[in-house]
């Protein structure tokens, strides 16, 4: 399983990367299948797959269990008490028969912004500093791995965030950058994967 979603501030929680792991096919599991996978409790487990259904890394459904002594299904108030709840990955996050597991939904990435810290005088000024790396996020989802030299001509005109320079705009956006969720920088270029 390829896991993409352990990094910084705004990734899963260690309950969540856990739990996460647990899921290494197609198979839909229950809390207790995933409890005892993740060593964990019922409780924390199930708290952790909430978390990630609501973060779009999983989905969850509910299917009528069968009796098992009866070998049927009943066909009264007691099916209800059949019901069964099950947590499966989502078809896009399984390719070519690999699972896929990747976080870089927005919440995540706000999550990890707002754990940023950013220089400035003013709220303001760290506010700004903070769009220009969302936008530097957005840049690279949109348009694929950039270096710095794209980031600085094609970012920093319209999101300078108060810098009169690129290269110490750069300083400022680009290790942040290299902090939010499923942002890679390898070989002096960013990507996101």
């Amino acid at each position: 399983m390829a896991a993409d979603s352990d990094a910084g501030g705004g990734a899963p929680s260690a309950d969540e990367a856990t739990v996460l792991a647990a899921f290494e096919d197609a198979a839909p599991l229950s809390v207790q299948e995933v409890a005892a996978a993740a060593g964990l409790d019922a409780e924390a487990a199930a708290a952790a797959l909430d978390a990630l259904v609501e973060r779009g890394a999983l989905r969850r459904k509910t299917v009528s269990g069968v009796d098992a002594e009866a070998r049927d299904r009943p066909r009264d108030d007691a099916r209800e008490e059949l019901d069964v709840d099950l947590w499966y990955l989502p078809p896009e996050r399984l390719a070519d028969g690999d699972v896929v597991v990747t976080i870089d939904d927005d919440r995540a990435i706000e999550d990890a912004l707002d754990e940023l810290e950013f220089p400035g005088a003013s709220e303001l000024m760290r506010d700004w500093r903070r769009d220009a790396v969302r936008t530097a996020f957005e840049y690279l989802r949109e348009r694929g791995p950039a270096d710095r030299e794209a980031l600085a001509e094609d970012v920093y005109p319209a999101h300078s965030a108060g810098y009169a320079d690129a290269e110490v705009w750069l300083d400022c956006v680009a290790p942040r950058l290299a902090e939010l969720p499923g942002v890679e920088r390898a070989d002096g270029a960013f990507r996101i994967d």
